[in-house]
């Protein structure tokens, strides 16, 4: 009996332990664990981790569920009007953008403001004050701004994108995933001005009666060492969408979070980061000028090259590739071939089905060979000052013949006549 009720206490000291070192964990709000794989976990709805040029996605979680944050909208707000408008232009505030609900910026009807500044109040807080007065001077208005957007979206391609405002105020029918705003991220940071506003921490507003300091809401450019982009969005103070770009040893990273606990939002976001940068390498796929197949054009060999590095992500230690296909475009193989022309497509397929394209360039011009009338002709043409000289010696020597027969007529014709005129006497 003894020997159970030890056995017992034992179990219950245990337990007890164990709630307290869980209690402790949560407090202390530690960072997305790993899996049995080693790759971080996140609590958040949606994820993705992908490479920031090609789009390559190293981590994924639910990455097509269906969200309503307000992260797309912001983003294709931001990117259309760098897009369509001139950001050095004044807006004039109306009525409505500054009454919009939740407005920030305390604007005045009738005051004009720079685009960029507004822009900035944008991307930085997510004035929805801000985004009525673009909507309103790069759409004509709101309802015309979002029409903009989703054809934005259909152009991209945003399959499960909808855009019903600009402010990113919720709407049941207001819908994005994790997978469209990836696509949308890598086209816009493909835009440098985007990357330029992007990556802005912080800027001042200058009010009539105070200056503002307007501060970008994701903190990871404080946090997270190589953060240079970012911007949350968030309905409720207890669940945040955040993105952030960061880059270390020339690879680019874009982790992305939609409707994460705001309490695990940067926790999460680093736990991912390091993931992919701890793990992964930016590397060359395909060199510049490096001969990658040898065709025959006429009885001439020709090596066909990329005319730009080529590069991928890839997990450290590992080859990546699974297939490699070259076509070659059989009607370019004739003359006349300049270095500008594209002879095939070299095809990569890395393990993740990740598909790079190289176009294969000649590394040497080839032309139809000429005719002795063309050679003759080229000859010529490249020494005009020669040929004028033979023209004028030829002129010149035509002339002293031309002189020496009429001399010689001439001189023919006074013998004639004097021998006329002899016989003429002798008559």
């Amino acid at each position: 009996m003894t020997m159970i009720t030890n056995r017992s206490k034992i179990i219950y000291s245990f337990l007890i332990l164990i709630s307290v070192v869980s209690l402790i964990c949560t407090n202390l709000n530690f960072p997305a664990f790993a899996a049995d794989d080693g790759k971080p976990q996140t609590e958040a709805v949606s994820a993705l981790l992908f490479d920031a040029r090609r789009g390559q996605v190293i981590l994924s979680k639910s990455s097509d569920e269906i969200s309503h944050s307000s992260l797309a909208s912001r983003i294709m707000t931001v990117l259309i009007t760098i897009e369509r408008a001139d950001i050095e232009a004044m807006v004039t505030a109306s009525k409505d953008a500054v009454n919009t609900k939740g407005a920030t910026l305390n604007l005045t009807v009738g005051e004009k403001y720079a685009v960029k500044n507004l822009l900035y109040a944008l991307l930085l807080t997510g004035s929805p004050d801000a985004a009525i007065a673009i909507a309103e001077y790069v759409g004509g208005s709101e309802e015309g701004f979002v029409k903009l957007m989703n054809v934005y979206a259909a152009n991209l391609s945003l399959k499960s994108t909808v855009f019903t405002n600009c402010t990113g105020e919720y709407d049941e029918e207001q819908i994005t995933t994790a997978n469209d705003i990836a696509v949308l991220m890598k086209y816009a940071l493909s835009n440098s001005d985007f990357n330029r506003f992007f990556g802005t921490q912080a800027k001042p507003w200058y009010d009539k009666s105070k200056t503002l300091l307007l501060a970008n809401t994701n903190s990871m450019f404080w946090s997270y060492m190589g953060t240079d982009g970012g911007m949350t969005a968030s309905f409720d103070k207890e669940i945040q969408s955040i993105v952030t770009t960061a880059t270390k040893n020339n690879m680019r990273l874009v982790c992305v979070l939609l409707d994460v606990p705001t309490k695990n939002m940067y926790s999460d976001s680093i736990s991912y980061l390091d993931y992919g940068f701890n793990n992964y390498l930016y590397g060359t796929l395909v060199s510049a000028g490096v001969s990658q197949r040898a065709v025959s054009v006429e009885g001439q060999s020709l090596n066909l090259i990329s005319n730009t590095d080529v590069y991928y992500v890839y997990p450290k230690g590992q080859y990546f590739i699974k297939a490699i296909e070259i076509n070659i475009d059989e009607s370019k193989l004739k003359p006349p071939i300049t270095k500008n022309t594209i002879i095939g497509i070299m095809t990569y397929t890395l393990m993740d089905d990740t598909v790079i394209n190289v176009e294969l360039y000649p590394d040497r011009e080839i032309l139809p060979q000429k005719t002795t009338k063309q050679l003759m002709a080229e000859r010529l043409k490249a020494n005009k000052e020669l040929i004028y000289v033979i023209i004028m010696l030829t002129i010149i020597e035509i002339s002293m013949l031309m002189s020496k027969c009429y001399k010689f007529i001439k001189k023919k014709a006074i013998m004639a006549n004097a021998q006329k005129k002899t016989k003429g006497k002798f008559h």
